[in-house]
């Protein structure tokens, strides 16, 4: 009998936005996020069609969708629970692509503390 190998990610789920719109979310993480920024009354877009290039390890042109854009700093969000090294070679990538407009976000406590991270930025 195999064993089966445990997914990593995290369960999706739908935001309902302070307009009352629904969003797709990817995590629970996501969703933090999600609230975090409507309770400090800044404006973020999450879309399938905002898209980012960037090259693989192996050589390959791929897109990333970026988790939030945050149109008032220029700004795109990513948050990141966990690790593989395609991943960490992705947003290298998309860094080093787009300098000084990717903020990610690696635990609870970053997104709860954003805005300082924010305004920092500026």
């Amino acid at each position: 009998m195999s064993r089966r190998r445990k997914k990593l990610w995290s369960k999706s789920s739908v935001y309902t936005t302070i307009d009352g719109s629904e969003v797709k979310m990817d995590s629970t993480w996501e969703v933090a996020m999600a609230e975090k920024l409507d309770e400090l009354t800044i404006r973020w877009i999450r879309n399938d069609n905002m898209k980012l290039e960037y090259t693989t390890i192996r050589g390959r042109k791929r897109r990333y969708i970026p988790d939030f854009y945050l149109p008032d700093y220029d700004l795109y969000i990513e948050v990141k629970g966990y690790w593989t090294d395609a991943a960490r070679h992705k947003m290298k990538d998309i860094e080093e692509r787009n300098p000084g407009k990717i903020l990610i976000l690696e635990s609870l406590a970053e997104i709860a503390d954003v805005k300082q991270k924010l305004d920092s930025r500026k």
